[in-house]
């Protein structure tokens, strides 16, 4: 009963949690309640981060834009979708006072060409609840999951809304397209496949766990994987919704499992890191983030022992695999560290100055990582020794 309930209890606190970022973020100076939430297209970095957007050059941290509502009361944390010069964002809404409960939540358009955004359309009546998931944008569309259990799709030059797809309970995982379909992840237990052109659903299939991580797609296997709460990733098959195979992690996995070289790499929230074969499931190898070398600046001789939780996704690159963690509780550091593909061993590791909750990026020959500090937003990290190359905190 109580393993049950567990997952539910959890999910509570988490929304409690992110409820608590409207109320916080403006008591904390310049650094912002939540986490930033960060995307990149290979060569820029985009990042959603208190009241505001921005856009950055990788290579040389260069700003390239800036947006903030004219409401300073609002926040963001969903990571943006830049596509063709026009970034989609929603914010985490606004309460309308005392005496009226109804939060407005805007989803807006811009231009972001130009060091000044210039905003194309802002819609404030899709949405009811916060924006928690990334936005996608496919051929002139613009997909927007929201915290009141829908998935719209909005045109992207205007903001007209196309359809929307509902469903029993929030979603917060960003959502993927795969030829003509979106796949979305739902914390009602369900993954959905909706028809990109209209809307319809084509198939559901319901698991034993929420779900907060955005659907993985295999073409060469004709799978679609889906991380849950239940423990495990499961391998559905993308034209009929039927399950194939799962594999069981320790605790429930909370971010998309990253696939490369035929291979799935994915880390629950106890702080074990798995690999299995992408094509059956087959488990190749089992590791952990479970030691810290260093603790507040000072080496540990043996190594601190830490639950290192994992809700971030991995990446992987050139055979190795690199894992960002919540890290040490205590301390309130977190951990980046890079594994062998092969075999799982660890081939550096460092701490950093907050934890981890957001997807790391790699772009050249670093990896980028955001978190929640007063040293910088945003840490680069080269790959081969995990030496730090900058740091960069936005101008105020």
């Amino acid at each position: 009963m109580f393993i049950a309930k567990r997952p539910f209890v959890r999910l509570m606190i988490l929304l409690l949690l992110l409820a608590t970022f409207a109320l916080t973020s403006c008591s904390r100076g310049a650094i912002a309640a939540n986490w930033p939430g960060m995307s990149s297209d290979g060569e820029n970095i985009y990042v959603a981060y208190g009241n505001g957007v921005l856009g950055l050059e990788a290579a040389t941290q260069d700003l390239l834009w800036s947006f903030k509502p004219e409401n300073a009361a609002l926040f963001f944390y969903a990571p943006p979708s830049v596509e063709n010069g026009r970034a989609v964002i929603g914010d985490f809404g606004a309460a309308q006072g005392l005496f009226s409960p109804r939060t407005v939540v805007s989803i807006y358009g811009l231009d972001v060409t130009s060091s000044t955004p210039s905003t194309l359309w802002v819609r404030d009546d899709s949405a009811s609840d916060r924006i928690v998931a990334a936005p996608i944008q496919v051929d002139g569309v613009a997909y927007v999951a929201t915290a009141d259990n829908l998935l719209l799709a909005l045109e992207g030059e205007t903001g007209e809304e196309l359809w929307r797809f509902p469903t029993e309970f929030s979603i917060w995982a960003k959502p993927t397209y795969y030829e003509g379909t979106i796949f979305v992840a739902s914390l009602d237990r369900f993954l959905y496949a909706v028809n990109a052109e209209d809307g319809s659903e084509i198939w559901s299939v319901e698991l034993s766990g929420a779900m907060s991580a955005s659907p993985v797609v295999n073409p060469e296997a004709n799978l679609v994987y889906a991380a849950s709460y239940d423990r495990e990733v499961h391998a559905i098959d993308i034209d009929s919704g039927e399950e194939v195979w799962s594999v069981s992690a320790t605790d429930w996995v909370w971010s998309a499992p990253a696939l490369a070289d035929g291979n799935l790499y994915f880390g629950d929230s106890s702080g074990n890191v798995f690999a299995v074969n992408a094509a059956d499931g087959e488990v190749l190898w089992e590791s952990g983030v479970h030691s810290m070398n260093t603790v507040a600046g000072v080496a540990q001789n043996p190594p601190a022992q830490i639950k290192g939780a994992i809700q971030a996704s991995p990446v992987v690159q050139d055979g190795v695999v690199y894992v960002a963690s919540l890290g040490n509780e205590e301390s309130e550091e977190g951990l980046l560290v890079a594994l062998d593909a092969a075999n799982g061993d660890e081939l550096w590791q460092v701490t950093t100055p907050a934890p981890l909750f957001s997807d790391p990026v790699i772009i050249g020959e670093e990896i980028i990582i955001a978190l929640q500090s007063e040293v910088g937003i945003l840490q680069a990290y080269d790959l081969g020794e995990g030496r730090l190359s900058w740091s960069y905190q936005p101008p105020e």
